[in-house]
């Protein structure tokens, strides 16, 4: 039987007081997945490593059934691969991103107050030296690349969407040690429109090797997505990657070219893993009401259409990890696994 797989990055989260008591899915109205629940099951399951902070990386592996020992630490080399950026042996990558500082406290992980085109404009005035590679992904979203050593790989991952009212300087006290980060953090660093903003490296990566999706099931896959992160997976795996036109990794992206997209694709392919980031940004941003609206519109815009025309095919929808709505954090604990099989 072919699959689509459906994640909803960070849908999943504790019941909410304002919310009666529930989770945003439980809270929103979504006829498509209650229509998908009636045929199957929903279920709770756990998909982050035991000793490590869960995050889309390490989950989203693991749900794709790549082994833990082989997941590896930080994304960002695999978010160079999504962009075609290479890593030399001899180099690392880190992510970077566009920040805006208020009292010298981290306020937003993504370039409050910032257009997309201003951060794009921005990312092109970057001051470098000769030891620094910067290249510009999405949005707030960016990738520095500089010759690995000891001291650079033994950083410790700082994402600053986990750590929003910290102060700065604690944040990247060790990043500042190393003169070639230090220096371009400083330099850096500017006000736009009354407001502070800078550049944050973080989470040090090596390149690394995953086996391919086919090797593990024995099926062939396409990954229907837009996040950096999930296009790299994609490719280190070997899965087939569709060209999107008009996704965005968050709550304004085309849904129904999604869904589109992945009945085209399931024409050809054992599996489609189909992931859908704005339900984790929407999260991160701390807005629940908005978080709810944008799963209704994933039920109306995306899971009916697929739904309706996925006959005899097995529709999974799940959540990769929690994302609070509340807090703007990742949080350990169960997430949502709803299938339209009723599993033996």
């Amino acid at each position: 039987m072919k699959s689509i797989l459906v994640i909803l990055d960070g849908v999943s989260e504790e019941k909410i007081t304002t919310l009666n008591n529930k989770t945003p899915l439980e809270y929103a109205i979504t006829p498509t997945l209650n229509k998908i629940i009636k045929k199957g099951i929903h279920s709770k399951k756990k998909f982050y490593i035991e000793d490590r902070a869960p995050d889309s990386l390490s989950c989203i592996l693991s749900i794709l059934g790549v082994g833990e020992s082989k997941i590896p630490k930080n994304r960002a080399y695999l978010e160079a691969i999504a962009a075609g950026i290479k890593i030399e042996g001899d180099e690392a990558a880190l992510r970077c991103n566009l920040i805006s500082v208020k009292d010298n406290l981290l306020e937003s992980f993504n370039g409050k107050g910032l257009a997309k085109e201003e951060m794009y404009e921005i990312a092109k005035s970057v001051k470098l030296t000769e030891d620094v590679r910067f290249y510009h992904m999405s949005d707030y979203r960016n990738i520095l690349v500089l010759k690995k050593n000891s001291e650079l790989l033994s950083l410790t991952t700082m994402p600053p969407h986990e750590n929003l009212g910290f102060y700065i300087d604690d944040l990247l006290s060790d990043y500042k040690k190393i003169e070639v980060l230090n220096e371009f953090i400083s330099c850096n660093q500017f006000i736009f429109r009354g407001r502070q903003y800078m550049f944050y490296p973080w989470g040090v990566s090596e390149s690394v090797v995953l086996p391919s999706f086919n090797s593990i099931h024995n099926k062939t896959c396409s990954c229907v997505c837009s996040a950096e992160i999930v296009k790299g997976i994609a490719k280190a795996m070997k899965m087939d990657l569709p060209v999107l036109k008009n996704a965005t990794g968050d709550v304004d992206t085309d849904l129904k070219e999604k869904a589109r997209t992945v009945l085209n694709e399931i024409k050809n392919h054992d599996v489609i893993f189909a992931h859908i980031n704005g339900t984790d940004e929407v999260s991160h941003r701390m807005d629940v009401q908005g978080k709810v609206n944008f799963i209704e519109k994933i039920d109306k815009e995306f899971l009916k259409e697929i739904y309706e025309e996925s006959r005899d095919i097995q529709l999974i929808v799940l959540s990769d990890h929690q994302t609070s709505s509340i807090t703007g954090k990742h949080e350990k604990g169960l997430v949502d696994y709803i299938t339209n099989i009723r599993e033996k």
